[in-house]
């Protein structure tokens, strides 16, 4: 997937926007999707927002299927001749981006749910690296 972009929206828009839940109706069945969680790690011109979603299927107030979870990891940026726009990938397409809350592996066991094995382990080893480098730096203070 390419890049959206809109000159009518700022940051803060924009991520409500696409943490926004949502519900529609199919025939007798209520799908139901909706943000468990979401966080933006960046600056002031792009970043990444993680989210964990979960959908459901329900029909006469029981749920039909199994609830589905995923996490998905939003590129947000801002050009200046075209506004805020997003990128939008999901844990599936194994993205070039660690900083993934841990709790957010934990609200979407693969077990239960499925995922990307490689990119979690990615995941838990930049994390690792980020401890290990912050206790580095109080050895030396």
């Amino acid at each position: 997937m390419g890049w959206l972009f809109r000159e009518d929206i700022t940051r803060r828009e924009l991520i409500a926007e696409r943490t926004e839940s949502w519900e529609r109706q199919s025939g007798e069945t209520k799908v139901q999707s909706g943000c468990l969680a979401k966080c933006f790690r960046g600056g002031g011109f792009s970043g990444v927002l993680w989210a964990v979603w979960e959908r459901r299927f329900v029909k006469d107030g029981e749920d039909i299927e199994p609830r589905q979870r995923w996490i998905t990891c939003d590129l947000i940026q801002y050009r200046r001749d075209s506004g805020w726009g997003y990128k939008d990938m999901d844990e599936s397409m194994g993205p070039y981006y660690y900083s993934c809350p841990m709790s957010y592996l934990d609200l979407v066991p693969i077990e239960k749910y499925g995922g990307n094995s490689s990119w979690r382990k990615d995941v838990i080893d930049h994390h690792q690296r980020r401890r290990e480098k912050r206790k580095s730096r109080a050895i030396i203070v």
